[in-house]
Formats: structure tokens, sequence, C-alpha cells
């Protein structure tokens, strides 16, 4: 069974009838007071309607200018058709959630704003969370999908804060950064011609064997001297370039239980009614 489902009592996983599961949880299971669980609920329920209160949209019709035999066989076609449509209209109608049911969906989407201001990683986890649970998506997935677009924005602003500067066909800068980023660059050129060159000529006297070696021992010597110099590369790691949005599975679970405690504290000490 699946463990975030046991987090929330009366959650039956992704279920398109919400009263179903709204029946099951039954008006005794409402505590009193509220909890960091039933808080969880309602945000699972949240997700649940938003996704139910979406636009579908129905069939195609048959194309016009079809030979006349096809015309004929379409209208019995078309009969069916106009029967299912009404039929998966009149199952949308029921699905379609009620007044209540939306009020209930707006009332928990907007407290991680009220309650977890300037807190973007337990909102975060708390609302991705409800989303996955809600919806019966695959969380390892979706915490994989966004670790790897931290990893390649994590890339992409150290390659462009790094990047020599552009320069025009006369040879001028004709760059868009500070120019203290700049220097820094041409600081880190100069110290890395230097240092190559000494590591050039020790391999040009060592055995194949120890090249490896000496350019470890280069890059060590690099980074220092840039550390006495002031003009370190910039390192960006995942988590700085998407602050409050890369989790793992762990954290995850442990910030969205921060996040409901806090919420249900805030509710409980705005005095809330509990729903």
């Amino acid at each position: 069974m699946n463990d975030l489902a046991i987090a929330v009592p009366g959650y039956l996983g992704p279920a398109g009838d919400l009263s179903s599961r709204i029946a099951a949880i039954g008006e005794e299971d409402i505590p009193t007071e509220w909890t960091p669980e039933h808080v969880q609920n309602r945000m699972v329920e949240a997700f649940d309607i938003l996704a139910r209160s979406g636009t579908r949209v129905g069939p195609r019709q048959h194309a016009n200018g079809w030979p006349a035999m096809i015309h004929e066989f379409s209208d019995l076609v078309d009969a069916q058709a106009r029967a299912l449509a009404e039929k998966e209209k009149q199952q949308e109608r029921a699905a379609r959630p009620t007044a209540d049911e939306l009020s209930r969906m707006n009332e928990a989407l907007k407290w991680p704003m009220a309650y977890l201001d300037g807190r973007p990683l337990p909102s975060d986890a708390m609302m991705l969370w409800a989303y996955a649970t809600a919806l019966g998506r695959d969380m390892a997935a979706m915490l994989h999908h966004r670790k790897k677009r931290a990893m390649a924005l994590a890339d992409e602003m150290m390659r462009r804060h790094n990047a020599p500067p552009h320069r025009d066909d006369k040879g001028a800068v004709k760059d868009t950064r500070e120019p203290a980023v700049i220097e820094a660059h041409e600081r880190r050129a100069a110290i890395a011609r230097e240092v190559a060159g000494l590591a050039n000529a020790e391999m040009a006297k060592a055995n194949l064997s120890k090249h490896a070696e000496i350019r470890v021992q280069a890059r060590a010597v690099f980074m220092a001297r840039c550390r006495e110099a002031g003009c370190l590369p910039l390192q960006v790691k995942p988590h700085e370039a998407m602050p409050g949005r890369c989790l793992s599975r762990t954290n995850l679970d442990r910030q969205r239980k921060i996040a409901a405690a806090t919420v249900a504290t805030g509710l409980r000490r705005a005095g809330i009614a509990v729903r």
C-alpha cells in the first residue's frame, strides 16, 4: 500500500469521485480542532477538486465532403456518438465540483501563502506531495525531473558567469556582466596559463603514469591561487539554483509534515472553524 495514503486519514488513493472519499472519512472522523493530518487531507482534497474543475474537450465531429456512402454509414455512428457524448456530459456534470467543494478548495490552496510565507521548502513540499497524491503521480519521477532541471540551471548559471568576456571583431569587450566579473575571469585565465606551463614542464620530465597525478595537483594549485587572488570561479549547487524546489523523498516527507503542523497551528490560532 502507498505510504502516502496511510498518512492521510480516510484517503483511498487517487479517485475520480471525491464524494466517495468524503463519505469514507465520515463526519465523525473530522477532528474537533485542526490537526496536521486533517490539513494534509484537505490539501489532497483541494487538488482533487482542482483537477475535476478543468474543462474537458469533447470528441471531434466527422469531416465534411465525405462520399455519400460514408455519410450514410456515419449517420449510424453519429447516433451512437451523440448518445455517448450525452452520457459523458451527464457524468461530467455529476463529477463537477459543487459550490461547497470549490469553497473548500479555495480555502485550502490559500493556506501555504497565509501560514508558510517565507518558508518555500515546507510550502513547496506540501503542495507537491498533495498534488502527486491526489492525481496518483509518480513522486520519485517528479522529484528526479526537478533535480535534473535544477542541475541544468546550475550548470547554465556557472557557464554564463564564468565564461570568457564577449569581444567584437576588433577585440573590444562587449559584455553585459559586471566589470568585476570580467576582471576575475582575466585573473583566472592568467593563473591558468601559468599553472598549465608548470604542469606541462613537469609532465615532459615525468613518466606517463604520473601525468594524471600532476594534472590533479595542478588543479589544486590553480584553485588555491584563485582563492588567494579572490577570483574563484562561481560554483552553484542545484538547491541554490532552484531554492525550495530540490527535495529528496525523505526531506520532502519531513518538510511537508512541518508545513502541515505549521498550518494547523496557524488555523487554530486564527480561530478558523474545522470543516
